[in-house]
């Protein structure tokens, strides 16, 4: 590390650990307001973002770190703010500051074949960057490596972390298995914190955001319609995750809703893709190659909707099940059928799925996932590279792969 970056890193390790400073950030909040009593799109991104990073700094509430699959809506009840990191270091990687945690972590012997997020999580984490966590939660859903990064996080903050063990099958074993270890948790949780966990709010909001979402959904089934820039939907995770049962993911995708209604020429793109797993949060030419061979991403794996409507009247019967349900995405049979019906459903003429270099879970059924889809007619390519970890990505090896595919759809 340079002197330029281990300066440049002291000073943010000094300011992250200011919580009064982070006050001051409602007075910019305050002011965009005021500028901008009716935000675009970007607008209400970037106000949203600054009012999660001022609550979670400040501490002006207890600060709960989960993992991608477990259900913010338990989160939001208990009067806590939601902090995902394996999201977070996607907006980590954007600002291309990667480099530093992932190089951090592998000093301190975490290995490269480890998944980046987890890699550049522990980084963060070791650097004392991320907002210091009151509670660790996670989920053994789709990603067994997840259990060993929390554990590792619970290391390093010298607190423990509360995992939640998912089978895969739906059975009322497993949903009454699920539900008591969420309702330890919340007993234990609500404890300690003193707080009453409003379900029916939260609820209500979470199921009224998904109404959004599947308008939003029905939109995009237009054959003339595509969300532009190509892969930008994954951009919004956050408020498919971190903010759903708030009121922050419901105004987020009204206003998306009210952009998307407004375009008049949405799509000029001709092949329609599914989009599996996620994409490089880094500066990159993917989007500027997809846009050059004429690629519309018409929907997102990562942002599908995989569960139920929640009911208050049975919140951990209803959040055991959400959980479970997330299975479908690692579950080869549940999800080779679920992408079939998206091909249908949003008449896609092929997928594209980008292999996260350290991830098991989607490497490992490439080969029947890509056997089954050509058998059904629909063409796929698999990238190979990183999501987080630049040193994997190669431009020119991207450029070779996706003209290559172009070719297989022109024909």
């Amino acid at each position: 590390m340079n002197l330029k970056a281990s300066t440049a890193l002291s000073l943010a390790r000094f300011f992250a650990n200011r919580k009064s400073l982070f006050h001051l950030l409602a007075i910019y909040e305050w002011w965009l307001k005021r500028k901008f009593p009716e935000p675009t799109l970007p607008q209400t991104s970037y106000q949203l973002t600054i009012k999660t990073i001022r609550e979670l700094y400040s501490h002006s509430r207890p600060v709960i770190w989960s993992s991608l699959f477990f259900p913010c809506e338990f989160i939001h009840a208990v009067g806590a703010i939601p902090f995902y990191p394996e999201i977070t270091i996607g907006l980590v990687a954007a600002l291309g500051f990667s480099n530093l945690p992932l190089e951090f972590a592998e000093k301190n012997w975490y290995s490269q074949d480890l998944c980046s997020y987890h890699r550049a999580g522990v980084g963060m984490s070791l650097f004392k960057l991320f907002p210091r966590p009151d509670f660790l939660l996670a989920t053994t859903s789709i990603c067994r490596g997840t259990a060993g990064f929390f554990q590792s996080l619970a290391n390093i903050w010298k607190i423990p972390c509360y995992l939640i063990d998912v089978p895969y099958q739906m059975t009322p074993e497993a949903i009454n298995y699920v539900q008591n270890q969420l309702s330890s948790i919340a007993t234990l949780i609500s404890s300690q914190i003193n707080c009453q966990l409003d379900w029916e709010e939260t609820f209500s909001l979470s199921n009224a955001t998904v109404k959004i979402i599947h308008q939003i959904e029905t939109l995009r089934k237009q054959k003339s319609f595509a969300i532009q820039p190509p892969t930008k939907n994954l951009d919004y995770l956050p408020y498919y995750f971190q903010f759903l049962g708030s009121p922050a993911s419901k105004f987020f995708f009204e206003k998306f809703l009210e952009h998307l209604q407004k375009l008049k020429n949405p799509s000029t793109n001709s092949h329609r893709l599914i989009w599996l797993h996620l994409k490089p949060f880094y500066p990159n030419q993917l989007t500027a190659l997809l846009n050059e061979y004429h690629f519309d991403v018409v929907y997102d794996e990562f942002a599908s909707v995989f569960w139920e409507p929640l009911e208050p009247e049975k919140p951990f019967e209803s959040l055991a099940k959400k959980i479970i349900s997330s299975q479908n995405l690692t579950v080869p049979e549940k999800r080779i059928l679920r992408i079939l019906n998206w091909c249908e459903q949003f008449k896609a003429d092929g997928v594209i799925q980008f292999n996260q270099w350290g991830c098991r879970q989607s490497q490992g059924m490439n080969f029947l996932l890509k056997n089954t889809l050509q058998q059904k007619g629909y063409p796929v390519l698999l990238l190979d590279g990183d999501h987080i970890d630049k040193k994997f990505y190669s431009e020119e090896q991207l450029r070779t792969r996706i003209e290559a595919f172009h070719e297989i759809l022109e024909g």
